[in-house]
């Protein structure tokens, strides 16, 4: 089982027409939002509506540019976070 921040390997299922990455191919990304609660320090819990991946490079960097939504505080706590150029 994984949490927040961890590395995980993941197949792409479905693709826009005329994107870089290709059905079925294998990469892997980072978890950035989970459905399963996580318990923070001072007992209160974080849950979001869906489960959200960032794919990543070989070289851990980012493969998009912005982060769109909700990101849970351990995220930003990282220096992943760092590697994007704008967050909204």
């Amino acid at each position: 089982m994984s949490s927040l921040g961890h590395f995980v390997k993941v197949s792409a299922k479905k693709v826009k027409p005329k994107n870089k990455i290709k059905k079925k191919t294998k990469l892997v990304g980072v978890l950035i939002r989970l459905k399963k609660e996580s318990l923070k320090v001072d007992g209160s819990f974080v849950k979001f509506k869906d489960n959200n991946v960032v794919l990543v490079k070989k070289r851990w960097s980012p493969k998009g540019k912005e982060l769109r939504g909700p990101i849970c505080w351990t995220i930003r706590r990282r220096k992943f976070r760092n590697s994007f150029s704008g967050i909204i």
